[in-house]
């Protein structure tokens, strides 16, 4: 009798713990979120990025650039060195752009697709003062990026990267432009599209596009911790897109002089007011500048009517400009304003300084 009382006040006990056991599950740590909707704007917002993001990730790929292992007579072959980056479709025949410096020197390139599908790319042509690239892959009715105008972009406006920067799933990041620069009448003179939009390694190449889905820049450069991020602008990649499809080697031109920030003291000395232009250090023997009769101690105003302000900005005017062209000067020389128009010539391959 004891033993059954025993049992039963046994099962009693269990009873309890697993009423108690019920109780603690009925009420978890958390609590759950409301059924119905937020703020009806913010999800608008919410459901517009979905939607670009739907649009535009079927035509960004992964771009795989390995390069040929070169054989090592002590220790076997060498490792190849694998480059990993991003691009986008151009158009449904198999056409698409990454950056040039994700594909420099490599010996096959594969292209990893939103479809999870693999193919080789055939290497079309390269420029390494746009950083962009050519490809072409044996697929066709590819998913399509359109190309916007680069041109209209503003400071502040919302904008979208898309790449592969961690494996084998696109990421997306949005973002405003921070900085667009000026825009220039010359084939490839150009400043980088800033934007805080994420960039990282893998990113270089892939699109940056507008809120309309069109692509307004393609990323080739990330600042170190990756918060910030440089776009070639479109339109200037437009331009040369119709070379690049010919096979073509675009020649860049070279001015030929040593150039240097003009001081405000220097400017009160060669009476240059208000301060502005480029200081002319010297003139290097031979080249286009002492062809065109530029001089030491010129202060050089604007290039083709465009003003600059920093050495940086003539070697961008000039160097985007094709070999071959004729540039017009605006120098300031003794207390007046001259032209002078020169004759681009390709740059040598060793040069050295600050040169333009």
């Amino acid at each position: 009798m004891l033993r059954i009382y025993g049992l039963s006040l046994s099962l009693a006990l269990s009873a309890v713990f697993i009423g108690e056991l019920s109780l603690v599950q009925a009420s978890p740590l958390w609590q759950e979120g409301p059924a119905s909707e937020g703020d009806p704007d913010l999800e608008r917002l919410s459901r517009a990025f979905e939607r670009l993001a739907e649009k535009v990730r079927p035509a960004v790929v992964q771009i795989r650039a390995n390069q040929k292992a070169k054989p090592d007579g002590e220790s076997g072959p060498q490792r190849p060195n694998n480059s990993r980056g991003s691009g986008f479709v151009i158009n449904a025949a198999g056409y698409i752009l990454t950056a040039q410096h994700v594909v420099d020197g490599a010996g096959e390139i594969e292209v990893l697709f939103h479809d999870r599908k693999r193919a080789r790319a055939r290497l079309i042509a390269t420029d390494g003062q746009v950083d962009v690239a050519l490809l072409k892959v044996e697929r066709k009715e590819l998913p399509v990026l359109a190309l916007g105008d680069s041109d209209g972009l503003k400071v502040g406006e919302l904008v979208a990267s898309l790449s592969y920067p961690f494996g084998r799933e696109s990421s997306l990041s949005f973002g405003i432009i921070s900085r667009r620069g000026r825009s220039q009448n010359v084939l490839a003179g150009f400043d980088f599209i800033q934007t805080n939009a994420g960039a990282s390694a893998g990113s270089s190449g892939g699109p940056l596009v507008n809120i309309r889905g069109e692509t307004v820049g393609m990323v080739t450069m990330a600042s170190q911790n990756g918060t910030m991020g440089f776009a070639v602008p479109i339109s200037v990649i437009k331009n040369i897109i119709p070379r690049l499809e010919k096979g073509e080697k675009i020649v860049w031109g070279w001015l030929g002089v040593r150039v240097s920030e003009l001081t405000l003291e220097a400017a009160d000395k060669l009476g240059v007011s208000p301060a502005r232009g480029v200081f002319v250090n010297s003139v290097l023997p031979g080249q286009p500048a002492e062809k065109g009769k530029i001089l030491p101690h010129d202060v050089i105003l604007a290039v083709n009517g465009v003003e600059i302000d920093n050495p940086r900005e003539l070697t961008r005017l000039i160097s985007g400009t094709e070999a071959g062209s004729e540039v017009k000067l605006t120098i300031f020389r003794k207390g007046g304003v001259v032209q002078r128009s020169v004759i681009l010539a390709p740059k040598p391959k060793e040069t050295e300084g600050r040169e333009g």
